[in-house]
């Protein structure tokens, strides 16, 4: 054994410590709701596993590793390109997570800017933020012209390429250490006796750049190609060509998934199927939803949402806007003090839920709900479901959690367990003492 083979050793074993999980984590109920899958992430851990097993062989076995270094190059590419083949196969993946970082956002901020009522008032008082549109997976790259300038190439990496915080939110740590497995790797295949290192890595990297290049602007083109035929499809719609724009919007979703993510896409191709006088009774449905959503009526929308998804079970998109029109109905009841109706609003959440498993924003709602209806048993249960929850994201939302063991508390203090009580309010206003807590009650 020298420094190289224990070198290559070390990175060999990362690699293969990097497969023992998926590289993306989301809650296994919400991904059958949405009919979603891990299926690229599964199959992405046989990369490293190969290429561990190769290490390990060349601790081994003496070989020219002129050639292997390119091979372990091009590993590390293929793992880089990880979120782009995530983000382009498996838009509804992306959609969740999308929706999941936003609404953890959006909770994180309402408890900030409502913390002294939630603390002080029990929440008899509170109001209820009212949500945003559902984020999409992937809206259409090419909105206008301006695409093409310097400004739109922050877009392609983030949008496209998947190097956005939304997505990186839920992706595992295995994929990081799968990195630093070929960085380590290729550390160790670069301490050749019979060659400088710097040298080599310079000669190595002139000969990947041209194969690099080509690999970039094949995805590229792939990536463009059908953006810019679903923009000029909006001249094509203006013209009167509706039969073309049927079909050629049905071949693109098949082709450039992401665009299943994007509203107006759906509207646009159930317009000229309707236009066409072959509708599409799902897309039909759906754009009348848009269309109250739009306007708020929030139970006509909930009804053309509803239809859609029964013709239409696997639209990931569809299913997001009837579970945020639900949730909007049960805000509107709670946010009304005149005519509050707390029960009616409860049931909206659970509804939520139901279609939506795991939805934060219902959850946190539901759980301020409860503490208002002196629920506090439902309440806790709720809050534990939201810490549950928190473990799936790289960086858990303070705010979130803390009103969420805050919760704990009340339910605690409420059946006079006054040292577990203490235990929960810590938990709400010091982070450090999470971990500790957690651990004790397994």
């Amino acid at each position: 054994m020298n420094r190289q083979k224990i070198i290559l050793l070390v990175g060999s074993i990362a690699l293969i410590l990097s497969a023992r999980s998926a590289w993306y984590i989301l809650p296994s109920d919400t991904l059958e709701a949405f009919g979603a899958s891990l299926t690229i992430a599964n199959y992405y851990r046989i990369i490293p596993i190969i290429f561990g097993c190769l290490g390990l062989i060349l601790t081994i076995v003496q070989v020219k590793i002129k050639s292997l270094r390119l091979l372990f190059w091009s590993g590390l590419l293929i793992v880089l390109l990880f979120p782009y083949f995530q983000v382009t196969w498996s838009p509804s993946i992306t959609f969740l997570a999308n929706n999941y970082f936003t609404q953890n956002a959006r909770v994180d901020r309402h408890v900030e800017k409502n913390f002294s009522e939630i603390q002080a008032q029990w929440k008899q008082n509170i109001f209820l933020d009212k949500p945003d549109t559902p984020e999409p997976s992937l809206n259409a790259l090419i909105e206008n012209s301006r695409f093409f300038q310097v400004s739109g190439l922050e877009k392609f990496f983030k949008d496209v390429l998947g190097y956005d915080v939304n997505f990186f939110a839920y992706i595992s740590l295995n994929w990081a250490i799968a990195i630093l497995g070929f960085s380590i790797s290729l550390f160790g295949l670069y301490l050749d006796k019979s060659h400088t290192a710097v040298p080599l890595l310079a000669k190595d990297i002139g000969r990947l750049l041209p194969w690099v290049s080509i690999v970039l602007i094949f995805l590229s083109i792939s990536i463009l190609i059908p953006n810019i035929i679903n923009y000029q499809l909006n001249i094509s719609y203006a013209k009167g060509e509706y039969r073309f724009v049927q079909s050629m919007s049905k071949t693109l979703a098949t082709i450039y998934p992401p665009l299943q993510g994007d509203n107006f896409f759906w509207e646009r191709m159930a317009k000229a199927g309707y236009y066409n006088e072959q509708p599409d009774t799902a897309l039909i449905e759906l754009a009348k939803g848009l269309e109250s959503y739009d306007l708020k009526d929030w139970i006509n929308a909930e009804t053309h949402f509803q239809e859609s998804l029964n013709l239409q079970p696997k639209n990931f998109l569809v299913r997001g806007y009837l579970a945020s029109a639900i949730l909007n109905q049960g805000i509107s009841d709670f946010n009304d003090l005149g005519n509050r109706n707390a029960a009616t609003a409860t049931v909206s959440f659970e509804r939520v839920l139901t279609i939506f498993p795991n939805h934060t924003e219902a959850l946190y709602d539901l759980m301020l709900v409860s503490a208002v209806n002196g629920e506090f048993d439902k309440s806790a249960d709720t809050a534990m479901k939201i810490i549950e929850n928190q473990k799936y994201s790289q960086r858990p939302r303070s705010a979130l959690l803390g009103q969420a063991y805050l919760h704990l508390a009340w339910k605690e203090f409420k059946d006079k367990d006054y040292k577990n009580a203490w235990r929960r309010y810590r938990q709400s206003v010091d982070d450090s003492a999470w971990k500790v807590v957690i651990e004790e009650d397994q």
